[in-house]
C-alpha cells in the first residue's frame, strides 16, 4: 500500500486507484479528504465504506471552518448526494432532513456552487 503522500500524488495525477480513495478520506489532514472526496465525485465512485465516512465527517459542522462559509460537514453531507449512487443518496436524505434551515441552506448553496469541481 502507497503512503498517503504517494496517494496525495496520484489524486493530483488523476491515475489514483478508485479503491485508494478510502484510506485518503480516512486521514486526518482535512485537505487530502476533501482532495479524495472531490475525486470521487468527479469518477462517481462510491462505496459502503465512504458513505461511512462521509456520514461521520458531516457531523462536522461546528468549529471545522474550511472553504469559504462552509464547514467540513457541509462538504461531506454534499458529497453524498453528488456521489448519486442509492446508498449515498440515502444516507444524504436521512441526514439533511434533521439538519436546521441554515445547514441545509449551506449545503445546497456548496452544492449548487459547484465549488468541488477544478
Amino acid at each position: 500500500m502507497a503512503s498517503v503522500a504517494e496517494l496525495v500524488k496520484q489524486i493530483e495525477n488523476n491515475t489514483i486507484k478508485n479503491e485508494d480513495l478510502i484510506f485518503c478520506m480516512e486521514d486526518h489532514n482535512f485537505g487530502v479528504v476533501t482532495m479524495s472526496m472531490f475525486k470521487a465525485i468527479e469518477r462517481k465512485y462510491c462505496n459502503q465504506r465512504i458513505v461511512d465516512r462521509l456520514a461521520e465527517l458531516s457531523r462536522l459542522l461546528k468549529d471545522n471552518k474550511f472553504i469559504g462559509p462552509w464547514q467540513m460537514g457541509h462538504v461531506a453531507l454534499a458529497a453524498l448526494s453528488l456521489l448519486e449512487s442509492e446508498s449515498s443518496k440515502k444516507k444524504f436524505i436521512e441526514l439533511f432532513e434533521n439538519l436546521n434551515e441554515n445547514d441545509k441552506f449551506l449545503v445546497d448553496n456548496f452544492i449548487k456552487s459547484e465549488a468541488y469541481k477544478e
